[in-house]
């Protein structure tokens, strides 16, 4: 019989960079405590909860949304109107901000929101979030709630 315990706090860095899990299951498996939940789950609500996030966007969370898409370093700088150069710079900033500008970063929430999202009433709201937020608050790690952000997907 397997073990499984509900840990309270998890931070996760499965995905390059930090993200906090509260209330999440975890499972033993050859003695090593693992995440039992549904990671092509969690990928999506993390993306939602960056094009949310009211800071700029670390570098590698860039990579993380850039990987996720599928997409080289050219072909994402392309979709935004940057080159590959600026691409590299973002990504380059690791766990700090990318110092994308504010253009740049609305037009890849909005083109990542337009990924995700399947009903029009959804992007309309958050398009109308993006674009009343300029994206100053500081960096702070992203906190989900597994039992209730799991879901919602």
């Amino acid at each position: 019989m397997r073990k499984q315990k509900v840990e309270q706090k998890f931070i996760y860095e499965g995905l390059g960079f930090p993200v906090i899990l509260y209330n999440v299951p975890l499972i033993e498996l050859r003695g090593a405590w693992t995440l039992d939940i549904n990671l092509n789950i969690l990928q999506k609500v993390v993306l939602l909860a960056l094009v949310h996030k009211p800071s700029n966007l670390t570098g590698n969370q860039v990579r993380f949304i850039r990987l996720w898409l599928g997409l080289t370093q050219s072909e994402f700088g392309k979709l935004f109107g940057v080159t590959h150069p600026a691409v590299v710079k973002w990504e380059k900033a690791g766990n700090k901000g990318s110092n994308m500008n504010l253009t740049t970063q609305r037009d890849l929430r909005l083109w990542l929101l337009d990924q995700l999202l399947t009903k029009d009433d959804d992007f309309r709201r958050a398009f109308k979030i993006i674009h009343a937020t300029d994206y100053s608050h500081p960096i702070q790690p992203l906190e989900l709630d597994v039992p209730t952000d799991l879901v919602a997907v």
